[in-house]
């Protein structure tokens, strides 16, 4: 591929993207994307009947278009704009889809990739399917990596930001675009961006990521469709990235892949064993290590559950006494409490009445979250470890294990086992058989040798028919 050190960013991203074929792409970054479609498809599946969903189905009924792209609940299609944004919406629901670089690619990437592949007059493969996938995270993470300062301390919610980027490239590599129509479609979807950090705990936080997700879609169809912007879109004196940079020092000068061969290969996926935020699972299993070398702990004689995490990571979890499920899953005195009386942190606990109950709420006021700006230099948001410490009624303090890595990290993967079982409870908790979910499960797996993915499904359980 040709030198793109001295090309302005926009169209850096554009050549690149059109000029990666899939001979350049390592085994290892096809395994990712792979892991990412197969997590995210689950997720998804687990996603569908939240009251996100529901809404946005009614509303989906409302706007009309024609039908060309699957969506997750209903038998008739939609608009592939629509499609992914109610399929992005699902996949981030629950927030137990995968994150890398504190973003959240595959519930986004997917359902783009997905949509577009619907709406394709010929077959998409599913090779075609993770290149699509390995473009648009790539230039999703060169995208944020180029920012050294925290998109949330001005209100910015990354995914809402860049994944519009990732999934303008991934369907723009989908559709077969040229390199100025990629170029476009960035620019385009630059003009998109945006999401507010004040909606976590809501139903717009997954909307966030079905917007990224769509609004990639529609900025790929718009460009095919001869629409133009900026070729300076992201790095021009009032474009993307400097307008959202929250001190105004992104680095626009370094050129794609000059310091980092390969984003994806640094970075991979991280798997959420739990279904909450992902800054969050340290200090679960910090608890749950800290539970099994102390089974005789009492609830009664608990005073004080005090924890140490990154200001980064306390900063996207600002609930301290949740009120609902929303809340609680940004909240990482929930996360422990309910780790601890419940030595587990799944879908059945993130309920409403669980959440509000006196007991929950009664422990969640005994922990106090204490920050460190120390930072582990293989995981910029996170602190060194997470640790937590139990006080108790006759003074007597119990530590927990220091958690640096949670399992599902990049660097402390779940094996196969327990990338299925999550597959299949998550497909399980929407209510399919666990005859459909293994079936869902196997047909996705064989995705990398798949010769048109329209043909790969997802079992249904009813036909929401856009209704609330």
């Amino acid at each position: 591929m040709q030198n793109q050190a001295l090309s302005p960013l926009t169209r850096q991203y554009a050549n690149w993207s059109h000029q990666c074929r899939l001979e350049d792409l390592s085994s290892q970054a096809l395994e990712v994307a792979h892991l990412g479609f197969v997590d995210c498809l689950g997720v998804m599946l687990a996603g569908v009947n939240e009251p996100v969903l529901k809404a946005l189905r009614h509303w989906a009924a409302l706007q009309g278009g024609q039908a060309r792209a699957r969506c997750i609940g209903q038998s008739q299609r939609l608009p592939a704009g629509t499609a992914a944004l109610i399929n992005a919406t699902a996949a981030h629901a629950l927030d137990f889809d995968d994150f890398a670089f504190s973003n959240h690619p595959s519930a986004v990437l997917c359902p783009a990739i997905l949509a577009a592949a619907d709406a394709s007059t010929t077959p998409v493969s599913g090779a075609q399917a993770l290149r699509a996938y390995v473009l648009g995270y790539e230039i999703w993470a060169d995208a944020f990596v180029r920012e050294p300062d925290l998109y949330y301390d001005k209100g910015w919610h990354p995914t809402a930001i860049l994944g519009t980027l990732g999934s303008a490239v991934a369907a723009s590599a989908v559709m077969g675009l040229s390199e100025d129509q990629i170029c476009h479609a960035l620019a385009l979807a630059a003009s998109f961006a945006g999401g507010v950090f004040e909606n976590f705990g809501t139903m717009a936080k997954p909307l966030h990521g079905g917007r990224a997700s769509s609004v990639g879609v529609m900025a790929a169809e718009m460009a095919a469709s001869g629409m133009q912007a900026s070729e300076q879109a992201l790095e021009g004196p009032r474009g993307m990235l400097r307008a959202f940079s929250p001190a105004g020092r992104v680095d626009l000068a370094t050129a794609l892949h000059e310091k980092e061969a390969w984003w994806i290969h640094r970075y991979r996926l991280n798997l959420k064993r739990f279904p909450v935020v992902g800054s969050a699972q340290r200090g679960i299993e910090a608890m749950l290590g800290w539970r099994e070398a102390n089974p005789q702990v009492q609830l009664e004689s608990i005073t004080q559950i005090h924890i140490i995490v990154s200001q980064r990571h306390a900063a996207v979890m600002p609930y301290a006494l949740p009120q609902d499920a929303l809340q609680a899953k940004f909240s990482l005195p929930f996360s422990l409490v309910c780790a601890f009386l419940k030595g587990r942190v799944g879908l059945s606990e993130l309920q409403d009445d669980f959440v509000q109950s006196a007991q929950v709420q009664h422990l969640m006021a005994c922990v106090t979250v204490e920050t460190t700006e120390a930072f582990e230099p293989g995981w910029r948001d996170a602190a060194p470890f997470d640790q937590l410490w139990v006080h108790e009624s006759d003074g007597r303090v119990t530590a927990s294990p220091a958690i640096r890595r949670p399992r599902g990290h990049a660097d402390l993967p779940m094996d196969s086992a327990q990338v299925q079982e999550k597959f299949i409870d998550t497909a399980m908790y929407a209510g399919h058989s666990a005859t459909q979910a293994q079936a869902t499960y196997q047909a996705w797996m064989d995705l990398p040798q798949a010769q048109d993915i329209r043909k790969l499904g997802w079992p249904e359980l009813h036909d929401h028919q856009g209704t609330a």
